[in-house]
């Protein structure tokens, strides 16, 4: 009796234990690093279908590494990161550890690469993961080429602002651009597919808002409840304050000459509105290129509106810092400072502004034509051509 309580009880409890079993996925595989620094750790990290961050590792012994990692109930995208022997390494040697994402659900994940270059490993697990890695695998070659192309900038072997740190930006652009392509590509064939909420959450500058917002209704709608999803439809939302076609907030300001300035008096001209600041990076780098617009089609009446949002502590600081980046970036165009009278209107909320730069182009009739954030698309160039025809 004792022999069959004890098989019914192996038949009622196997099946929960099967599950016990089964509640881990396994993340494995091969990666080779130089002697110099060998790769000794790789972590996990990434927040679970329930809003929780959680964070696993597991030693690397002679390149081979197996770690277990809950299921997930949807899929949920993770961040692997290699840790190298020297604990003391420079906060430059972590940086050139390049990340690898992976998505996490209920299949386990083979990994087979490189720790210094860990975001163009080979990747098969998952459907997620299947066609990620095929999306890598396209652009590898773009991104070895920015790598290798923004190393002597990033050891600081060269200057952004030299003409070889120019070129060599520029450079940088054209392969994103590239890049972004084929990511937006992906995004227009897979809308069914989370790898595309994934990339579309990562790639807000490589769209106008217009473009943005379509992008993202085409999507799968099983998607947009989750805190990825809601927080693109939250950046959607703030923006329909410029939305195409939207009437440009107007503003008064005074110029950095001392003369004031009346946005409702540029009617009549297509004008550029710059969100920018003395102390963002990708501002300073897209002046040469609007110092290109401007020359080109200036005559045909074209203005640019230099919006700048400084950071000092009194308005004296920000307006010094402003005057000195205006002279150093030899800026041509129209420059007002929002720090300014910022109690009577606040240029930069009512433009509901979160990154820098912003660029609005609007047209002759005070209407938004389309809005931009940083620099990495052509859609700004392609809208003057049309206007101008050249």
């Amino acid at each position: 009796m004792n022999k069959l309580w004890i098989y019914f009880l192996f038949l009622t409890l196997s099946p929960s234990l099967l599950s016990a079993q089964g509640d881990n996925v396994t993340i494995k595989g091969k990666i080779t690093s130089s002697a110099a620094d060998p790769a000794t750790k790789l972590s996990v990290s990434f927040i679970d279908y329930q809003g929780k961050r959680q964070g696993f590792s597991a030693p690397i012994n002679d390149g081979s590494f197996e770690i277990e990692i809950p299921k997930q109930a949807r899929v949920v995208d993770a961040t692997l990161r290699t840790i190298g022997k020297d604990p003391n390494a420079s906060a430059l040697q972590q940086v050139m550890r390049h990340p690898l994402n992976v998505f996490i659900f209920k299949d386990d994940i083979l990994i087979d690469g490189n720790a210094e270059e860990l975001d163009l490993a080979q990747v098969k697990g998952g459907e997620e993961n299947n066609e990620y890695n095929n999306l890598r695998q396209s652009t590898a070659g773009f991104v070895k080429q920015k790598n290798r192309l923004y190393s002597p900038i990033l050891e600081g072997k060269i200057s952004t602002e030299s003409p070889e740190g120019k070129t060599i930006l520029e450079q940088l652009s054209q392969l994103g651009k590239k890049e972004n392509d084929l990511q937006k590509k992906f995004i227009e064939n897979y809308t069914e597919s989370y790898v595309s909420l994934f990339l579309l959450y990562r790639m807000k500058s490589s769209y106008t808002s217009e473009d943005y917002k379509l992008a993202f209704n085409r999507l799968a709608s099983n998607y947009k409840s989750t805190d990825m999803g809601k927080a693109i439809a939250s950046t959607i939302a703030k923006e329909t304050v410029t939305a195409k076609g939207k009437a440009a907030p107007l503003f008064t300001r005074t110029t950095a000459h001392g003369t004031p300035f009346n946005l409702e008096k540029m009617q009549g001209r297509v004008i550029l509105l710059d969100f920018w600041g003395s102390w963002c990076g990708p501002c300073r780098a897209s002046m040469p290129h609007l110092q290109q617009l401007y020359s080109r089609y200036k005559n045909k009446g074209f203005e640019i509106i230099g919006i700048a949002q400084e950071r000092g502590k009194t308005i004296d600081e920000s307006k010094n810092s402003w005057y000195k980046a205006i002279e150093e970036l030899r800026l041509p165009w129209t420059n007002v400072l929002n720090n300014e009278n910022k109690e009577q209107m606040d240029i930069v909320k009512e433009y509901q502004i979160s990154g820098f730069p912003t660029k609005i182009l609007v047209d002759e009739n005070g209407k938004i034509i389309l809005r931009v954030v940083a620099s990495a698309t052509d859609d700004i160039d392609i809208a003057l051509k049309k206007i101008y025809g050249y």
